[in-house]
């Protein structure tokens, strides 16, 4: 039988096919219609002539109350995200809902507005309150029709799992009226591709289970994303850590660079340090490196040795590798972190760490910034750099103060710390091991500071 061209904007359902991900493959590369292996029908797809040509813009809904109630850690967002982000398409909303039809379909709507593909997770297993289908029938305009064909496949893994298929099971062979089934392997639920009756785009439903949500989305998705894009792009990100800089410090120094559209430039805080990303969006690796690069050197330029190191690198990895290079050893005397400062030296190749131990009842020192400098040099071996980090003093001041070979190793800050927290001695180890990095590279002082 020769192969019958469905016109464009129509969608076809081969009554002889089910599964599009085992049955339906790319007929020729470039075209816009799909190849159905068992009828040897050409099937093209509405919401391909809206996005092929250019950037594809996704949006993801994540379903289930108990995302909301703080009963699970939403991991299946992230997937989603490093997905498409690995493909180059844009992701530009992120929305979590509810077990509630209303709700859901009315956040489907408005994905519909402003997104090309919405990617759904969860809400397609067998109980009630699993009610994706019929809400993204509603939002897309379509009738939910009952699928005998769909029934009898569920069936089938219902057996080769060895049991048989419960009542409750048959709501998983509703399907949006004119949707495309995606066969899930590992699991009974059905997944499926809709589009919308107005064109505004298409919504493809996955499990809220992990483990088949990342099957479905790296085997069978991804594949479809990729093929209507005509090829997948690079985004490539690179991450400059900084610490013992202020994020707002770092924003008034590089604010101007974060209005870029490609790279782009952003922030990310964590206690006593902030991770500026650069993220670039390319065909190729190369051209992603090329948009990278100069804009690299004006950070580098700008923020100067704030920057301590890049990608997953931690400041304590840094310093441990500097102390070695160099041939020098550390003496720390801290009565603020619990121990935690010496700990990083130690389980980052510091070598032996000289701690000496102080009192941590400070009030009543008439001068708490010469104490502290003054412990800093006892506490500085021959070939080496001393730390203190002492404190409370009254009023809840702490100082910090190196003391090396060289003056220009040498100084003394100052802050006031009002909570004993978790936060704040990380916040303190931190800035300790930057203050001996600055030390030992002879730069106590930043542009950024």
């Amino acid at each position: 039988m020769p192969p019958t061209r469905v016109g464009a904007g129509e969608v076809l359902n081969c009554e002889c096919c089910v599964w599009m991900a085992q049955l339906i493959t790319p007929c020729v590369s470039g075209c816009n219609s799909y190849l159905c292996e068992t009828s040897k029908h050409n099937i093209e797809f509405h919401y391909v002539q809206k996005m092929s040509g250019g950037d594809m813009q996704a949006e993801i809904v994540m379903i289930g109350t108990e995302l909301l109630l703080g009963e699970i850690v939403d991991t299946n967002a992230t997937m989603f995200a490093k997905a498409l982000r690995d493909i180059g398409m844009d992701l530009l909303y992120k929305t979590t809902v509810g077990d509630n039809e209303d709700r859901i379909a009315g956040v489907l709507d408005v994905a519909l507005d402003r997104s090309d593909v919405i990617l759904t997770s969860g809400g397609i297993g067998p109980t009630v309150d699993d009610m994706t289908r019929q809400c993204v029938a509603r939002a897309t305009g379509r009738k939910l029709v009952y699928s005998k064909i769909l029934e009898n496949q569920i069936a089938s893994r219902f057996r080769n799992f060895g049991r048989e298929m419960a009542d409750n099971n048959k709501r998983q062979a509703y399907i949006p009226e004119g949707a495309i089934p995606l066969e899930n392997p590992m699991g009974t639920a059905p997944c499926f591709l809709s589009e919308d009756v107005k064109g505004r785009g298409c919504v493809i439903s996955l499990p809220g289970v992990p483990r088949e949500l990342d099957y479905m989305l790296h085997k069978v998705v991804i594949p479809i994303l990729i093929d209507r894009m005509g090829g997948s792009k690079i985004t490539k990100v690179r991450v400059l850590r900084t610490c013992a800089v202020g994020e707002s410090n770092i924003d008034r120094t590089i604010g101007d660079l974060m209005t870029e559209s490609n790279p782009t430039v952003g922030l990310a805080a964590h206690a006593g340090q902030t991770d500026v990303r650069v993220a670039a969006k390319a065909d190729t690796e190369e051209d992603a490196d090329a948009l990278i690069a100069p804009m690299e050197a004006e950070l580098r330029k700008r923020l100067g040795v704030a920057i301590y190191g890049t990608g997953k690198e931690t400041v304590a990895e840094v310093v441990g590798d500097l102390l070695r290079e160099k041939g020098l050893k550390i003496g720390v005397v801290d009565t603020l972190t619990d121990g935690q400062v010496v700990r990083e030296f130690k389980e980052n190749g510091a070598g032996d760490v000289v701690a000496a131990q102080r009192d941590a009842n400070m009030d009543g020192q008439d001068d708490p910034r010469a104490l502290t400098e003054a412990m800093a040099q006892e506490v500085a071996p021959e070939d080496g750099v001393g730390l203190a980090i002492v404190g409370p003093y009254e009023g809840g001041a702490t100082f910090m103060a190196v003391y090396g070979s060289d003056p220009q190793a040498r100084t003394c800050i100052a802050s006031r710390r009002f909570q004993d927290s978790d936060h704040i001695r990380r916040w303190l180890v931190i800035q300790g091991l930057d203050l001996v990095r600055r030390a030992v590279l002879g730069k106590l002082a930043s542009p950024a500071d």
